[in-house]
């Protein structure tokens, strides 16, 4: 991983290329305005014969406006090729309260349930607050509280895969305590 990025210009001039490991190509890219700076996060794959297996990552870069250097990566994680991770996808928005852009990433493995791994990074600490693995579910901002919308499908015991019995939607909210914890849960039959 490169160390620093050394030219003092806004996220949207910064080249993703020179963010990531040599031998890899960006595969994404999303922009973040925290307290502590600008942020960018990059995912990244290191090409290979099958696409399907491949190692990939992803580093989150923030700028500190009068450093020497001013961006620094100050999160990432890599995931080796044997992982299954297949694709990784993103949204920023504020989902702790503060003000700051936060990301609610998935690293997707696949299956017929769209499996995966869910984290939110709070992009300003530069730290992971949540993380969980799903399937058959989807995790998107919430605006009212501020915080996570888990969209889970519920099965009875014989339903089949395609057929759930229910959505269960859970509105989790970042507490004094830094962790999200259960507001509210609304169940719908189907």
């Amino acid at each position: 991983m490169p160390e620093a990025y050394g030219a003092d210009v806004p996220a949207s001039r910064v080249p993703p290329k020179r963010l990531i490991p040599d031998a890899t190509r960006v595969t994404d890219v999303w922009l973040g305005t925290t307290s502590a700076g600008d942020a960018i996060v990059v995912a990244y794959a290191k090409p290979g014969p099958d696409p399907f297996v491949q190692a990939r990552g992803f580093v989150e870069w923030r700028r500190r406006e009068g450093a020497t250097p001013p961006w620094r990566p100050v999160f990432g994680i890599a995931h080796t090729k044997d992982e299954g991770i297949l694709a990784i996808q993103a949204i920023t928005g504020d989902v702790t309260g503060d003000g700051s852009d936060d990301i609610i990433m998935i690293e997707s493995t696949g299956g017929s349930g769209s499996c995966g791994r869910w984290r939110v990074l709070d992009l300003a600490a530069g730290a992971q607050l949540w993380s969980r693995s799903l399937c058959d579910a989807e995790v998107d901002p919430s605006q009212d509280p501020a915080g996570l919308a888990l969209t889970e499908r519920v099965y009875e015991p014989g339903d089949p895969h395609c057929c759930p019995s229910a959505i269960r939607v859970s509105v989790l909210a970042y507490d004094s305590s830094g962790r999200f914890v259960k507001v509210s849960e609304d169940v719908t039959p189907l």
